[in-house]
């Protein structure tokens, strides 16, 4: 009688654990429950600019693992972002390299899905710092480690590098002006920007350290005004950015050292909206600075902060051709999604447009 109800007892608590087993495996392969954000800046009675879209971290934004995936793990690296650097978008994905995890991580918004590369024996990956994609669908990144600037095709086989021995010493924020074929990469170390062709032909340089004009100290990143062909280069300890036009030939600049919206301690990341609007985020003040094309501030979002809308060192940022602005919050482990509330967004998204009217 005793050992039936030894046994009796000890079969209640394996159904028990069981039970609680199940549990964790159902709950941990069911989707994550998204929280909907609603954020617009500037903030009402004034007319909405620019409202949050989403965050995104890595996997976890489409599925949960499974129990097995967790014990057992499915790569070498994080399937979560770590330190997150470069951003671009292309189509329906979003490539963000991640610098700690050193790879890239390709965001397939259509497919719900998270793949990688850059960890393939063939163009494996150190550092891997800016990214673009041409229109013929190479995606370039700069390995700030290996000294080199990879290409790879969609299923992140490698098709070309760049970079010849002591070509390059620290190759960092990378643009591509699809629409004249040239690849603007960002040689911090070395003060100057390389004028590639996507097909891989060296063209030209310009640059050289100094604080006159068309000269850089440590410049970080770049971005191509799609309407002009302009280029505007973050020239972060001299605390401004530089235009020039196609050819590396100096137009402008602006900016200047300081602690108060409209001036810059610690520029990174640089974007261009199709009104010609310029963001810059910067990981000192933690914000994103919007100017319009005099180089006049506009607006700023942000602070210190892990809730939607804040950072914590930001440094990439990138704008498409939909004028959704993507800004990687490096420590906070994401990317961030805003969208410019232009004239033509306002015609295509009526509905969507008076939601952000609401008092």
């Amino acid at each position: 009688m005793k050992k039936t109800k030894r046994r009796w007892t000890m079969n209640k608590k394996l159904y028990l654990y069981l039970y609680i087993f199940m549990l964790f495996l159902l709950s941990s392969c069911a989707p994550p429950a998204v929280k909907e954000v609603k954020l617009i800046w500037p903030s009402p009675p004034e007319e909405p600019k620019i409202a949050y879209v989403a965050s995104y971290h890595g996997e976890s934004d489409f599925k949960k693992k499974g129990f097995f995936e967790t014990i057992l793990g499915e790569t070498a690296f994080s399937t979560e972002l770590q330190k997150p650097y470069g951003v671009t978008a292309y189509g329906d994905k979003m490539y963000i390299t991640d610098t700690q995890s050193a790879v890239v991580f390709v965001f397939d918004l259509k497919e719900q899905k998270v793949t990688f590369m850059g960890h393939k024996d063939m163009g494996k990956l150190a550092l891997p710092a800016g990214v673009a994609v041409s229109s013929d669908g190479i995606i370039f990144v700069s390995d700030a480690k290996q000294k080199r600037v990879f290409g790879y095709d969609a299923n992140g086989n490698l098709k070309i590098a760049l970079g010849k021995k002591d070509e390059f010493k620290n190759p960092g924020g990378i643009a591509i002006n699809n629409d004249i074929g040239r690849l603007y990469i960002i040689d911090s170390y070395g003060h100057m920007v390389h004028v590639y062709s996507t097909k891989g032909d060296p063209l030209f340089t310009f640059g050289k350290r100094g604080d006159g004009d068309g000269e850089f100290n440590y410049p970080s990143n770049v971005a191509i005004d799609r309407k002009t062909g302009n280029v505007y280069i973050v020239d972060t300890q001299n605390f401004r950015v530089q235009v020039f036009d196609k050819d590396g030939k100096f137009v402008k600049r602006f900016g200047q050292v300081g602690d108060v919206p409209g001036t810059f301690t610690r520029p990174k990341g640089i974007g261009i909206d199709s009104e010609g609007h310029i963001y810059v985020a910067d990981a000192a003040f933690d914000n994103l600075q919007i100017f319009d094309d005099k180089g006049q501030l506009l607006l700023f979002i942000g602070g210190p902060g892990h809730e939607p809308g804040y950072f914590w060192l930001p440094a990439g940022v990138y704008v498409d051709e939909k004028d959704k602005v993507y800004i990687v919050d490096s420590f906070n482990h994401r990317v961030q999604v805003l969208q410019y509330i232009s004239e033509k967004w306002k015609k295509e998204n009526p509905e969507k447009y008076k939601e952000y009217l609401l008092k």
